[in-house]
């Protein structure tokens, strides 16, 4: 069972870096660019990651996919990872574009009748910005955390 230090450390290592990329997806798919915005937007995203950072149980959702669907391999390891990893972006993705949508449409002074279809529009490119940010800051926030080394079956 992770300790409170490796969550703290596995959402830092995490976070950080993919609510930066889902911020630049944002800002540059929506055709807004860097923008004074674009800082404000990076922040609500981080406090929207960090909060779900918390209370969705990452570890026990990447490792116990991976060990369902691939008894005695390591879930941390590929091609394992591709599966919670997709489940886990689906996960933190859906509701930071929701936000993201809500308050660049706001700040941009966009009429909210549009907000579903921005939404929609803008969803498939922050799913591919995250799923690809999980493949590479998972893993390593694991690592770096030492929750890698929690529940994962012994190697053959």
């Amino acid at each position: 069972m992770p300790d409170k230090k490796m969550i703290l450390t596995q959402n830092l290592v995490f976070n950080l870096p993919t609510c930066v990329v889902m911020t630049l997806t944002a800002a540059f798919a929506s055709g807004a660019g860097l923008n004074p915005g674009t800082i404000i937007q990076y922040f609500i995203g981080l406090v929207v990651i960090e909060i779900l950072g918390f209370v969705v149980p990452v570890q026990k959702i990447a490792m116990g996919i991976g060990a369902k669907c691939f008894p005695g391999k390591n879930p941390m390891q590929m091609p394992q990872f591709l599966l919670p990893a997709a489940v886990l972006t689906v996960i933190f993705t859906v509701p930071m574009t929701l936000i993201m949508t809500f308050v660049g449409l706001k700040m941009g002074g966009q009429p909210m009748n549009i907000f579903f279809f921005a939404f929609l529009g803008m969803l498939p490119k922050m799913l591919i910005a995250a799923y690809i940010s999980v493949l590479i800051f998972l893993p390593l926030s694991m690592k770096v955390s030492g929750m890698d080394k929690l529940g994962a079956p012994p190697q053959k």
